[in-house]
């Protein structure tokens, strides 16, 4: 006779693992954010672009700017299907290479090839951004690129296929969480 297995308990909801992102970023404490961004993807957030964005959040208060770079490629390459929430991941990049890693002629690449897709809560930020970092290329002396090129989206392999415990409907280019985009900001980044 078997014994009863205990129940097991449900992954926390999307808002939950948002919620406990936000506190761990608003706190300092980017390595909870990233183990709550870590959680959430696993549990089937890694199509929506806000676990994506607290990691970016957490990796750049830890002062490693190539690790968000890293965590925009994954996202880009692997997990957004949305072609906004990819630009807009694109953008992030081009605007972290450029102000984190002073390289702006990579980072124009990035901020141009993103541009004509931005959602709406980027695009008021597109011109300006662009002028910046064409006007800092014109003057930078640097000629080895900082990073390499972002990855092309592929779509998800078969392998990145997880419960979606995590997943609530949003739509392409639908705006984040206003708490977050006030801690990208905060960092320095141009989104709003």
């Amino acid at each position: 006779m078997s014994q009863p297995q205990p129940p097991t308990a449900m992954p926390p909801s999307a808002s939950e693992f948002c919620e406990q992102a936000l506190t761990c970023l608003q706190t300092g404490d980017w390595r909870g954010a990233y183990r709550w961004a870590k959680g959430w993807i696993g549990s089937g957030g890694g199509t929506h672009i806000e676990p994506w964005l607290v990691y970016v959040a957490s990796t750049l208060t830890s002062e490693k700017a190539r690790d968000a770079v890293h965590s925009i490629d994954l996202a880009v390459g692997l997990w957004l299907p949305g072609a906004q929430d990819r630009a807009a991941m694109l953008w992030l990049r081009g605007c972290i290479v450029h102000r984190r890693l002073n390289d702006p002629r990579t980072a124009l690449r990035d901020l141009l090839v993103a541009g004509p897709a931005l959602p709406v809560w980027l695009a008021n930020q597109r011109d300006a951004e662009i002028a910046a970092c064409e006007e800092a290329a014109r003057h930078s002396r640097k000629r080895v690129p900082s990073v390499k090129q972002a990855w092309s989206y592929s779509g998800q392999p078969e392998t990145l296929r997880f419960p979606d415990h995590a997943h609530e409907p949003r739509s392409d280019g639908e705006a984040p969480d206003r708490r977050l985009i006030n801690i990208l900001v905060d960092l320095g980044l141009p989104v709003a």
